[in-house]
This record gives C-alpha cells, structure tokens and sequence, in this order.
C-alpha cells in the first residue's frame, strides 16, 4: 500500500490512533501536532488579541461585500437565527432520544465500576501470590495479567466513545435532508457503524474479564445488558449501518 492520505477515514474511526494501522494515512493524526501547539497559543493574551482584529477585520469586509451586492444582512441574520432554532431542535431531540440516554447510563455505569474495579485487584494480588508460591506458572499468570488490563482498556476507551458516536449519528439522521449521498453511504450511518462495532469490542472485553472474575457476575451481567439492549436499538434505528463502507477500514485503497 501507498503512504497518501485516505479521504475522510477520520470520520468512521474509533479515535484510538495509537492502535490504528492507518494512522500514517490520516491527515487528521498527521495534524495533531499542529493541534497540540495551538492549544499552547490559546493561552497566549497576544493570541486573542490578534483573533479580536482578523474577526472585526472580518466584519468590515463582510459588510462592504454585502452592500456592493446589493444583500440585506438582516435578512440573512434572520435566515441565520431559523437555522439556529431547528440546530436546537435537533440537539434536544438527539439528547432525549432513547438510544442516546441508553448510551449515556452505559457511560456512567463503566465510570462508577471503572473506579471501584470490584474483585480487579484482589485478582491481580492473586496473581502475584500464586506466582511466587509457585502454584500457577509464570505464563499462565502473564497472559490473564495482559488480558485483565487489555480489556481494561478496551472497556474505558468505548465508554465514552459510544455516547458521543451515538449523538453524531441521531442528529445526522435528523439532518437526513442535507445529504445527497447514496443511502448505504450516508454520513450517519457510518457513525452508527462505529457504534455497533465499539459495542461488540466492549462486549468482548467484559466477557472477556468475567471468565477470570467469575464472582463478579452481576456487575457484568449488567454492563453486557446495557450493551446488548444499546445494540438493538442501534440497529433498530438504524438497520443498514453494517452496510457502510468506512474508507479504508472496509475496503482495499491503494
């Protein structure tokens, strides 16, 4: 494979780049040092001063382009202020929408167990006792050590990236009159994609870590319910979401 960018990979990915074999094809990961030295700047006084006079710089042009064009600013104000109303409208359907309050009790369950860990580390403390006494072998002990923390990681990373993916998805679906692209292709339904797939890799995970923790059965049996109850309702909502093709991801670039 080439080393050119892939056009709007960064829109269907999980944001877990140090992970991503396509991060060297991203323009978005290239860019994040460039992000990084701009969240410096923003904290310089001389930054916000310079940003002040390029918007009333701005302004002036913007007036004087209109009045030689003969364009009435209020009304296009007033145009402005509709599309404003029907962005807050979408807003607070999205955030009322089942699917996104589903998304959101997930988030906070993970947040609350993610903090207590129940049985986690007694099962690390074991670990480490049965490997000095001798009574479990060092492999053996090493790959549930990496299994435990792998899914760890899995499970916090999707937690909150299932709630916000769930959020672009609803409000593009609203926004369904702005897209022209072929259904299966549609923007939002590659966000909905994101979901079912972060879903699955979560599921795994805690699966994943109930083989080890066995007495831990209701906190799992929890989160894999809000996991599955999220994925029938993904798919209920949006039902071809699989059929999205994420460039890159689910096709052959060169």
């Amino acid at each position: 494979m080439t080393e050119e960018k892939i056009p709007g990979i960064h829109n269907y990915c999980d944001r877990w780049c140090e992970r991503c074999v396509f991060a060297n094809r991203c323009a978005i990961y290239e860019k994040e040092s460039d992000a990084r030295q701009e969240q410096l700047n923003i904290k310089n006084k001389a930054f916000w001063e310079r940003l002040s006079q390029n918007f009333s710089k701005a302004k002036s042009l913007l007036e004087d382009a209109a009045k030689r064009q003969g364009l009435d600013l209020n009304l296009l104000q007033q145009e402005i202020e509709l599309n404003q109303k029907k962005e807050e409208e979408i807003r607070v359907a999205s955030e009322e929408h089942p699917l996104n309050k589903l998304g959101i009790e997930y988030e906070d369950f993970t947040e609350h167990w993610l903090k207590t860990q129940p049985g986690m580390l007694e099962k690390l403390n074991t670990l480490k006792e049965e490997l000095t006494l001798g009574t479990q072998s060092h492999d053996v002990a090493k790959a549930q050590t990496v299994i435990i923390k792998e899914s760890l990681a899995v499970i916090q990373w999707y937690s909150t990236l299932i709630p916000s993916k769930i959020i672009r998805a609803l409000t593009g679906k609203l926004h369904d009159d702005l897209w022209e692209e072929d259904y299966n292709q549609r923007d939002y339904l590659g966000s909905a994609k994101i979901v079912l797939l972060s879903i699955e890799r979560s599921m795994h995970a805690w699966l994943s870590l109930f083989e080890l923790l066995p007495t831990q059965e209701d906190e799992f049996l929890t989160a894999l319910s809000l996991l599955e109850r999220m994925k029938k309702a993904t798919l209920q909502e949006f039902p071809k979401a699989m059929a999205f093709i994420r460039p890159g991801f689910d096709e052959y670039i060169v």
